[in-house]
């Protein structure tokens, strides 16, 4: 129920948001977690221990200002709404509110990726997760959330990416209290209007 009524406030946001310069995006993604720290799950993913616990998301995103040029390409800001949910080892909801930053350089890097990604922000669960305090001490309700992304423009599409995120709650090195983290691999799709 909850999944339709943020789908329904997405698709009216984007409706009232007018044309496609305003910025706005839906996105919808799911994935796996794993039992990796971020650092190796970004950099050595043939490491990677997948876990039971899976979860989908929908996102609503914002781009906030004008785009920068810059020497590497143009620079979008901006801010997502992410309702997650999380099934199996942890059974959960995640509410997510990061500030977003995007790179979309001139020419592709490695000729499919289109522009990088990162967001961060808070995180709130509506219980403390089960899977990350497993991972190291007491599970907290409210965390740092963060994610990396990699996206790639669709072909005969127009303004639609196919994008793999990493997507990481932690207690931020101790600044939101004791607690594990989580870190899950996620494919998704984004419409930009």
């Amino acid at each position: 129920m909850r999944l339709r009524w943020l789908a329904a406030a997405a698709l009216m946001a984007s409706a009232a948001a007018g044309p496609a310069s305003a910025g706005t995006s839906i996105s919808a993604f799911a994935g796996l977690l794993t039992d990796n720290p971020w650092e190796e799950v970004a950099l050595r993913p043939w490491r990677i221990d997948v876990q039971r616990p899976g979860l989908a998301g929908l996102v609503l995103g914002q781009q906030l200002g004008a785009p920068v040029a810059t020497r590497l390409g143009t620079l979008r800001f901006g801010v997502e709404a992410q309702l997650v949910r999380h099934a199996g080892l942890q059974d959960n909801w995640e509410v997510n509110l990061p500030v977003t930053a995007r790179l979309t350089p001139e020419r592709p890097l490695l000729r499919v990726i289109d522009s990088v990604g990162f967001g961060i922000g808070l995180s709130r669960a509506t219980r403390p997760p089960a899977f990350e305090g497993q991972r190291g001490g007491d599970s907290q309700r409210i965390m740092v959330h963060w994610h990396l992304e990699l996206a790639h423009e669709l072909d005969g599409a127009p303004a639609t990416d196919a994008f793999l995120r990493l997507h990481h709650r932690s207690n931020a090195y101790g600044l939101m209290g004791p607690g594990g983290s989580s870190n899950g691999l996620v494919a998704g799709l984004r419409r930009s209007f």
